[in-house]
């Protein structure tokens, strides 16, 4: 009866911390480059953890910044007051939030978790394989609130962790590989 107690009281102690919302940016590249496809699109989503309590996703701010490369076409899927594209400097977005509004009937927001935010596209000249480091940085709000009873919850700094991802960049295929598929080819057919 003791070891049972102790373990029913081990496991309510440690349920507010399963219960934890943590949340981030999702950096999702589009494709891989190459030289037949030298851009890629960027999508920033939104997500966190917690679905038990049906949060949506209010507002948010980031930097966002590749190690390389060129930024360009900002596109604001979330419209919200206060929303921007930030300013675009080459591999660096500055400045960058998004938001939605939740006022029934007029507004009803969306209940996406992940949520797309925004969009941009990458590109490069160097084909060189490699992988692209992307990192948000300089989130200043992160916050997501129940469109059932209105609980406004604050996720940054505490419940937040900077969103990260990479984009993939390769070469066009070596000229010999180009040059041995036909002749791949012609000795299958002379098999056959």
């Amino acid at each position: 009866m003791r070891n049972a107690c102790v373990t029913l009281l081990t496991i309510f102690l440690a349920a507010p911390a399963l219960a934890q919302t943590d949340a981030t940016y999702l950096l999702l590249p589009s494709n891989t480059v190459s030289p037949s496809a030298p851009t890629t699109t960027l999508g920033i989503w939104a997500a966190w953890s917690d679905h038990a309590r049906m949060f949506m996703f209010g507002a948010g701010d980031y930097d966002l910044t590749a190690s390389e490369g060129q930024f360009s076409n900002p596109v604001n899927v979330l419209l919200g007051h206060g929303s921007s594209t930030g300013v675009i400097a080459g591999n660096v977005i500055s400045g960058a939030a998004n938001g939605q509004l939740y006022i029934p009937p007029f507004f009803p927001g969306l209940r996406d978790n992940p949520i797309l935010l925004a969009r941009y596209e990458w590109t490069t000249t160097d084909f060189t394989p490699r992988a692209v480091d992307l990192r948000t940085s300089n989130t200043s709000i992160f916050i997501v609130f129940s469109p059932v009873t209105g609980e406004i919850v604050e996720l940054y700094p505490h419940e937040f962790t900077p969103g990260s991802g990479v984009i993939h960049v390769i070469p066009a295929p070596a000229a010999w590989v180009v040059l041995a598929l036909p002749l791949a080819a012609a000795t299958r057919r002379r098999r056959s």
